[in-house]
């Protein structure tokens, strides 16, 4: 889940082949009128069955628990269609997610079929821990015009693509209902500029009841890197060749949403370290947040905010309304033993039938065309449109260089602390500028 330019590149190959699995068979039927000789008949009667296939078990790994369910779902229908592949989904929280991926590439033990994060798919695709796709997609086995503007390009290295295309997601404010109307605060709209959100947040923040306005969270997807966006800055030039934490608008975007912790209408840093603003949100501690789309059936299933959330757009800045867009793909292991079962299981996972089982339990935006409406109707309380509207003109997540692993993992250890108070953020913004465009140069 960086420029215009990288926005249509990811929304247009973000829907790849719909493929419905069916078993095929050939018989031959004799066109003979006269009766098979006795020899004819010797051979037949002798002759070996068909043998069975060998029975095979694959192991899906996924990070979201509150995807498992629709993932089982469509292993379910896979493993009807056949019934010699026995399919197991592993689902290993995303903080872990990876640590374990990694440690089973080196040692040639990744699982036959896993999500991939456009942010660690140079990694594995360089390291030639993904099986590449060409012969599939010259085969016409998977067609990649069947998704959403371009996502199956995020995949896709030298020309290589190594993954399947699943779905897409944006960011949107959710807010709570119950706390705006006693406030008799009017429910946010797409009227809403960042000087309004920081106005409200104010009015919603109760110290006494712990509870506050907004989550000021030092994040990146959904955090500042949308402010960042609305406010004119970017986080990479279009040519991806230079940072941009260290321009005027940029670092702007970063002191207003940092100024909300310091008027204390958002809890601080170690706050939101020690109880995620999710949970806080959940419990209803929480006015306002920026949140992803991926997270809705996780906030869905509060029982105490059962029919007292919502979802709004984010909010306009000074130059535009900011949203980063990403995409999840299935890549298969290079190192799995049944290649032939799990690119069946990959190809299924792409298919229109998946991709409308993930929309119907509204487990996400499915990738592939024509999807979409189930998902917005899987929860028709809740104002769902607004992820896919914001779509159309949001900036794909930045991970399309190989120096992205590099930079991404230092800007957090500055930018965290900066949020802390323990170093201004305009000299944070310019050192993460700094450690980019280092990145950047190295990878040259």
């Amino acid at each position: 889940m960086s420029n215009k330019k990288m926005v249509t590149t990811l929304l247009s190959a973000f829907f790849v082949s719909s493929v419905v699995l069916s078993g095929c068979s050939s018989s031959t039927t004799s066109t003979a009128t006269s009766a098979p000789s006795e020899k004819a008949k010797s051979e037949t009667a002798t002759e070996a069955p068909k043998a069975k296939k060998d029975a095979v078990s694959l192991t899906l790994a996924i990070w979201d628990k509150g995807q498992q369910g629709a993932t089982e779902a469509i292993t379910a229908e896979f493993m009807k269609a056949n019934p010699n592949i026995t399919v197991k989904v592993e689902v290993t929280p995303w903080d872990d997610y990876w640590v374990k991926r990694s440690a089973e590439a080196t040692s040639g033990t990744l699982p036959d079929v896993f999500w991939m994060h456009s942010g660690q798919f140079l990694k594995y695709a360089t390291g030639k821990f993904i099986a590449p796709l060409t012969d599939k997609v010259k085969a016409g086995d998977i067609d990649l015009n069947n998704y959403v503007s371009n996502l199956g390009n995020v995949y896709t290295l030298d020309g290589v693509p190594y993954a399947v295309p699943k779905d897409f997601d944006t960011i949107g404010l959710a807010y709570n209902k119950e706390l705006f109307q006693k406030a008799n605060i009017p429910f946010p709209d797409d009227t809403w500029d960042y000087t309004k959100l920081a106005e409200v947040a104010k009015k919603l923040t109760d110290a006494s009841k712990g509870i506050y306005g907004f989550a000021a969270k030092a994040d990146t997807q959904i955090g500042y890197w949308n402010d960042m966006l609305a406010f004119g800055g970017s986080i990479l030039s279009p040519d991806m060749k230079k940072s941009g934490y260290d321009s005027p608008e940029s670092i702007a975007a970063l002191k207003q949403r940092y100024q909300m912790i310091v008027d204390k209408s958002s809890p601080t840093v170690q706050q939101m370290t020690d109880t995620d603003p999710r949970e806080m949100f959940k419990s209803g501690k929480l006015a306002m947040m920026f949140e992803g789309s991926w997270q809705i059936n996780d906030i869905y299933s509060s029982d105490i905010m059962k029919g007292k959330w919502d979802w709004a757009k984010l909010p306009k800045g000074p130059k535009t309304r900011g949203n980063i867009i990403n995409g999840l793909g299935y890549s298969m292991s290079a190192a799995s033993k049944h290649q032939e079962e799990a690119w069946l299981l990959t190809k299924f996972l792409g298919s229109k039938q998946a991709a409308q089982i993930f929309a119907d339990k509204g487990a996400a935006i499915p990738a592939f065309k024509d999807t979409q409406d189930a998902w917005l109707k899987s929860k028709p309380d809740l104002n769902l449109k607004v992820f896919p509207e914001q779509a159309k003109e949001a900036t794909p997540y930045p991970a399309g260089s190989k120096s992205y692993p590099v930079w991404f993992t230092k800007e957090a250890q500055i930018m965290a602390p900066a949020f802390g108070g323990k170093q201004s953020i305009e000299d944070a913004a310019k050192a993460v500028a700094k450690a980019m465009n280092d990145a950047i140069a190295a990878e040259k």
